[in-house]
């Protein structure tokens, strides 16, 4: 139970910074997209990523060569797809607006992040209470971006009218691949085991 706490207010810690980092994009308007989104990137993407793979997870390099070659370079695509997707959600949001992004981007890489592994690696428990509980649980999401996304259009729509008509369906594209592409996220998490267990075998917290 205490771990099960400890993950619901690191989710709820997560979900609170997911949905404000792209604030400041409000108050830099003398900013270009591109500078602030390449300081975002370099602190997001580059070295907070490594900094944090230095401190945990002791002897990394060992730890790729005994994960082998094929496992890192599976991890290392989807880490890419990520990377890439977050750009392209950045110029969405610069696009349509954060609610919109947010609401396209959330909802397909939750849909998709969570039902293909879940169907690639559990087959046999999707008739089961669990495996129906997450397909529901996956559809409430649905439900709940498809009125977020409607709300958020019609406040950007109303706010931003003569721009939304030049830029909304190039923007609502690229949310789109955005939340395909961010999917690639739990793809590298779900196939990326050896990597894991190479990491635990080094000493590192399997978490």
């Amino acid at each position: 139970m205490e771990s099960a706490s400890a993950g619901f207010l690191l989710l709820v810690v997560a979900g609170v910074m997911n949905a404000s980092f792209a604030l400041p994009m409000k108050f830099t308007k003398r900013w270009a997209w591109e500078n602030t989104w390449s300081v975002w990137s370099a602190l997001a993407l580059v070295l907070m990523p490594l900094i944090a793979a230095l401190i945990t997870v002791p002897q990394l390099p060992h730890v790729y060569a005994q994960a082998g070659t094929r496992s890192v370079v599976l991890v290392a695509a989807c880490g890419m797809a990520w990377g890439i997707a977050q750009v392209l959600f950045g110029l969405a949001v610069d696009s349509i607006g954060i609610a919109l992004a947010f609401a396209i981007v959330l909802g397909l890489s939750a849909a998709i992040g969570g039902l293909i592994p879940f169907l690639r690696l559990h087959a046999d428990k999707v008739l089961t209470p669990a495996g129906l509980g997450l397909i529901a649980a996956v559809l409430l999401v649905m439900i709940g971006v498809g009125i977020c996304a409607r709300a958020g259009m019609l406040r950007e729509h109303t706010a931003h009218q003569a721009q939304m008509n030049r830029s909304s369906t190039r923007g609502i594209l690229m949310a789109v691949m955005s939340g395909i592409g961010a999917a690639s996220m739990n793809f590298g998490v779900a196939f990326g085991s050896p990597v894991v267990e190479a990491a635990a075998a080094h000493g590192a917290n399997p978490a």
